[in-house]
This record gives C-alpha cells, structure tokens and sequence, in this order.
C-alpha cells in the first residue's frame, strides 16, 4: 500500500497539469461541468452537487467534489451559471471556481448556444507527505506550494427535448506555473495543456413506460491523451433510471437516478477499473450526485427532461 501510494503521489507531481481535470462518472447528470453552453437550457434554476471517491480504500487515492448552478435569463435568449470544484489526489488539491456565460439562437426544433467560461485554479501542494527513493529527486524547500492561476473555455451546445450535442475547448490560455520562486524556471514547473470534449445523447420513447437513452463523450489533448465514455440507459415511468457505461479507461460503469418529482432527482454510480492498480486495493470508485430545479420567470419546468 505505501509503494503504491508513493507512485501515485509521484504521478501527480512528476505529470503536472497532465490531469488536471478530475474524470466523472456521471457526467450526462452534470452537463455544466462538461459544457459553458449548456447554460439556461434546462429553462429553470438548475443546481447539481456531486462527490467523486475513486479507488476506494488507497491512501491519497483522488477525491472530488463539484457544485454547478446555472439559470436562464428573463428574456431567455441568455443563459449564466457557476461552478465550483474541489479535487485532491495525493500532496495535490486544485479548487476550481469559474463563472459561466452562454448565449442561446434558436435553430428550428432546437437551440444553439455559445457559451464561455472564465475563472481561476488554485493549486496547494504538501511535499511532506513525498517519500523520497533518491534524496537528489526531493523538491527543494524553497518550492511553491500555493499559487492561483486563471483558465478560460469556450463551447457550442445544440439541443432539442430528445437530442443533444456539443463541443468544448477547455483551458485556452493554457497557464504555466514554476514551483520555484523564479518565475522563468520552466524545467521545475508545469502547464495547463488545452482539450477539447465531444458530446452526443439521444433519447428514444419506446412507450409510455420506456425511455432508452444513449450518450457518448469523446476527450483528446494535443499531448495526444484521450478517453472514449459510452452509456445506455433505461428511464421507466418517467422515474427511475438504470444505465451501464463503457470506456476506454478500463472501467465499466454502473448507474442509476431517481426522479423523486419533476423537481428533485438523485443518482448514484458504481465505477469497477480493471486495471492492476485497482486488483490492489480491491475496491472501485463510487459517485453520488443530487440535482435539483426551481422555476424563475414563470417558466415550467419541464418534466421528464433526457438531458
């Protein structure tokens, strides 16, 4: 357990801003988190809070939680949220909080929105809790174990009652950082590397009862890093949902929401990696998250909602 941890913790340094953005399980029950345009097209106050704990039972393994809140604006056409992250793996933790903007243009049955989102990261990093192998390797005591760095994202969302997709480009400046005090010192310090993320759902009413969902999500970075998300779902009598994912992480994926009424909705998500390091600490990930949807401006929420 402590070499595994030890290798872990390295990682994390060692990779920098490689993985920067924590990975979700549920990521069709918080689209906001996925995509800036996805603002105001739930036509209501929308807030989702979700908790992340993956290999369960490994010391420092990553544990996130996100809150995401976004509402149309009264003359609709407009769309604005907010999120708010916090994810620790290791000696590192990252706290997100980025504002979000989207405009919406309606396209035949459907409407299309740009969406922009902006705001800052901030990085704390324990190097005590790094056991060295080779003294020379230890980060020095003068290095940084805070700093605050900007990012900015752009995305395009189309959707309709039973269809959606979209495109996002996440962390456009691209921010570096040193973990040195010298600011120009690139060899001890870490970048931001952009991304894009593809998404596409489709919901398909078999009857009054039935509901088969689909969705995929496609993530590639210009290091040339990526994962491939697949998941069917069944929503029955408008309530209750069960659904499998399948993706090139190695994993399988476990789901379920209850629509406790057309405002309030849980779900809860079972992750079972099939790679060595989880045979090590025989345990999997597990994700919850509650959603919840309040009417503004007189507008009806709209029940079932697919996405």
């Amino acid at each position: 357990m402590k070499k595994i941890l030890t290798i872990l913790i390295l990682l994390t340094v060692l990779n920098g801003f490689a993985q920067q953005d924590p990975q979700y399980s549920l990521y069709m029950f918080n689209p906001l988190g996925v995509n800036p345009g996805y603002a105001g097209s739930r036509e209501a106050l929308s807030a989702v809070l979700v908790h992340r704990s993956q290999w369960v039972g490994l010391k420092g393994a990553p544990v996130t939680q996100a809150f995401a809140i976004n509402s149309p604006l009264k003359n609709k056409s407009m769309g604005v949220g907010l999120n708010v992250t916090n994810d620790k793996i290791g000696p590192k933790s990252i706290i997100s909080a980025t504002a979000v903007y989207a405009y919406r243009i309606k396209i035949g049955s459907g409407k299309l929105a740009f969406g922009l989102r902006g705001g800052i990261q901030n990085y704390n990093y324990n190097w005590d809790m790094i056991e060295y192998k080779n003294q020379e390797d230890q980060i020095p005591n003068t290095a940084v174990g805070s700093f605050v760095i900007p990012t900015f994202d752009f995305g395009m969302y189309y959707h309709t009652h039973t269809f959606y997709a979209g495109a996002t480009l996440e962390h456009l400046n691209e921010s570096q950082y040193s973990f040195t005090k010298n600011m120009v010192d690139t060899e001890n310090g870490a970048k931001v590397y952009s991304h894009i993320t593809g998404t596409v759902g489709k919901a398909f009413v078999l009857n009054r009862e039935l509901t088969l969902k689909t969705s995929a999500l496609i993530r590639s970075d210009r290091q040339g890093n990526g994962n491939i998300d697949l998941n069917t779902s069944i929503l029955i009598n408008k309530t209750i949902q069960f659904g499998l994912t399948l993706n090139t992480r190695k994993s399988i994926i476990i789901l379920a929401e209850y629509n406790i009424n057309k405002n309030f909705r849980v779900g809860y998500a079972y992750d079972h990696n099939f790679s060595a390091l989880t045979k090590t600490t025989g345990s999997g990930s597990h994700e919850i998250f509650i959603g919840y949807d309040l009417s503004v401006f007189k507008s009806k929420v709209i029940s079932p909602r697919y996405f």
